[in-house]
């Protein structure tokens, strides 16, 4: 399969825009098109005259394919909570239409098929099991071919957003139970890269979810040493019951509390020794698509020195 133009839907996202700097840095596909809602703020960047901007209704099928008539792929970039299955089953029967051959699922986190992921809300996470189950259907159908690429959490983002527990302007760090529980997690840089080769050599990932770990050693007590080291400081540690966390996030379940349920399952999938599902290393395939994982000490050396916190 030749890929040689591309329609990326939700480019102005920090996923989206990675992964259109990972492909102009690449050269190819030759043509991407930023595939935008008419409300968006989206702007071409001016270093670039590679990328199309082409606005469309994504609430009717017309618009839709016209918008991606002429498209090799679509890369699917939303946010979550906004992966919800009626609107995705629009635009993949829409790029049927529009006799796209590639679609590049929005899944980017670990197995959306695991029970596990099965108990976050959808109106959170989005409805990306479903919209998974619709591309095998439809591929096997000879419509359309698809991809998905997962990674676990942005190891970068998980650290600016304090989200992996741990806030390095304060020195201090929460450590979910023994801070001991194995995790898959990979930078977006790493996200964006591979996402580019995947679209450059489709024929090996055609119809299957591509899995790759970024950083390997990944345990919070691990990221805690590293931080210590590379920055030369002791955090000051709060110790926090994970099973309490997974306790009231399942009662939050029960009440509708969706966004309590979010946080709280994360928190138990990634950190829970005993009920954790964040290591999915059996799944891992990253000789697949040129990944190679660097270890936790080298990660966070790299992110703080990213971000100007050591030299």
């Amino acid at each position: 399969m030749q890929i040689d133009t591309i329609a990326v839907v939700g480019p102005r996202g920090s996923v989206g825009s990675a992964i259109i700097t990972a492909l102009l840095s690449k050269g190819a596909p030759h043509q991407i098109t930023a595939l935008i809602r008419p409300e968006s703020k989206y702007q071409r960047p001016e270093s670039t005259s590679n990328i199309n901007v082409v606005t469309a209704d994504f609430n009717d099928s017309s618009s839709l394919v016209a918008a991606l008539t002429g498209q090799d792929a679509i890369l699917c970039c939303v946010p979550g909570g906004a992966t919800q299955f009626a609107s995705q089953k629009l635009l993949i029967d829409a790029a049927i239409e529009a006799r796209v051959k590639l679609f590049f699922a929005d899944e980017f986190i670990s197995d959306v098929m695991s029970p596990h992921f099965q108990l976050f809300p959808a109106e959170v996470v989005g409805d990306k099991s479903k919209v998974r189950k619709y591309l095998v259907r439809k591929a096997m159908e000879g419509k359309i071919a698809w991809t998905a690429l997962n990674g676990g959490p942005f190891f970068d983002m998980w650290l600016d957003k304090g989200v992996a527990g741990f806030n390095i302007p304060t020195r201090t760090a929460t450590i979910y139970g023994a801070g001991t529980n194995p995790s898959c997690w990979t930078p977006l840089p790493v996200i964006a890269d591979t996402v580019a080769r995947m679209i450059q050599n489709p024929d090996r990932i055609l119809n299957r979810p591509v899995f790759i770990n970024g950083v390997k050693g990944i345990t919070q007590n691990n990221i805690l040493a590293a931080l210590e080291a590379e920055l030369g400081a002791k955090f000051k540690v709060e110790h926090v019951d994970v099973k309490k966390i997974k306790k009231e996030a399942l009662e939050a379940l029960e009440k509708g509390e969706r966004m309590k349920v979010n946080r709280g399952l994360a928190l138990n999938s990634q950190f829970n020794e005993e009920d954790g599902w964040a290591d999915f290393g059996h799944l891992v395939n990253n000789e697949l698509v040129g990944v190679e994982a660097i270890d936790v000490k080298m990660a966070v050396r790299e992110y703080l020195r990213e971000r100007h916190l050591v030299k």
